[in-house]
């Protein structure tokens, strides 16, 4: 099952490559990332193509059989009985066990909308596996600082960000889910580091899984930081020029403990407007 996941993995990714236009492609370009479209990138996402059943196909010449894909959670059948492919559609990354073997897949629609698209499976539990470790291990394995976000996009933007200046982060995708105890202690036994940020979204959804991530992060990691994600603008939209890659490195660098606080009240008891937790520096609040 993991050899048939890899391998659906790499038919993904020769989709991306292979596309010039599309949606997947204008997608990326439109928020800065369009180096994750080269074949040396480090993020080796693909595309699921709008097809009936290309993978199914593929693995099967690839000589993985029906049920070993049906297993896997790559394949289902019709009413009808035909072997149809799960995933279209989509922009896809491969979900990793603790071992860093592939379990599964996250992916992202046409609208933006993150999703884990794997079933529970004998290989895959969505609590037991994360996004973006493999891609930045040599990051995290020289000290970087993990910092946790909601969307793969901004992980990837902060990673690129990391990599053109000190190295110094690595953006780890909660992909729209609370993270788990496991989820934290995959990340710690990667993590040469104590210290975690985690970035705080603006939407009280957001706000709840990130402010819960840190509760559970603080288990492993000795520092757990907090930092609110700038107002009406995903990180992503960040990078694109020096000044606002400075703007992110400054808010990173202001994280600052989870204490002291209740859901949307500062400790004077007034209402914080976004994120539950005082602005690191009015100048540089959104």
């Amino acid at each position: 099952m993991h050899e048939a996941i890899e391998e659906a993995g790499k038919f993904f990714r020769r989709e991306l490559l292979r596309a010039s236009v599309g949606w997947p492609v204008q997608f990326l370009k439109e928020r800065g990332l369009e180096n994750t479209l080269r074949p040396g990138a480090s993020w080796k996402i693909g595309y699921a193509p709008d097809s009936w059943s290309r993978l199914t196909d593929h693995l099967q010449k690839r000589g993985f059989d029906f049920a070993t894909l049906v297993r896997a959670g790559l394949m289902t059948w019709t009413d009808e009985g035909a072997a149809i492919d799960r995933h279209r559609d989509r922009i896809m990354f491969i979900s990793r066990n603790e071992r860093l073997a592939p379990a599964g897949f996250v992916g992202i629609d046409r609208e933006g909308q993150v999703r884990s698209l794997t079933p529970e499976t004998p290989v895959h539990h969505s609590s037991n596996v994360l996004v973006g470790l493999q891609e930045q291990i040599d990051l995290l394995s020289s000290g970087a600082t993990p910092v946790v976000v909601d969307h793969p996009m901004d992980a990837m933007a902060l990673e690129e960000l990391s990599r053109s200046t000190a190295k110094e982060y690595a953006g780890i995708p909660l992909c729209g889910s609370p993270v788990s105890t496991a989820q934290a202690r995959m990340l710690a036994r990667y993590s040469e580091t104590d210290r975690v940020i985690v970035m705080v979204p603006a939407d009280r959804d957001g706000r709840q899984r990130a402010i819960g991530a840190s509760l559970d992060l603080a288990l492993y990691f000795d520092r757990t930081r907090i930092i609110p994600l700038p107002r009406d603008s995903a990180m992503s939209s960040l990078v694109h020029s020096p000044s606002e890659r400075q703007t992110l490195l400054t808010y990173l660098s202001l994280s600052r403990p989870l204490t002291g606080h209740r859901d949307g009240l500062n400790d004077n008891g007034t209402q914080h407007t976004s994120l539950g937790i005082d602005d690191p520096d009015p100048d540089l609040s959104p």
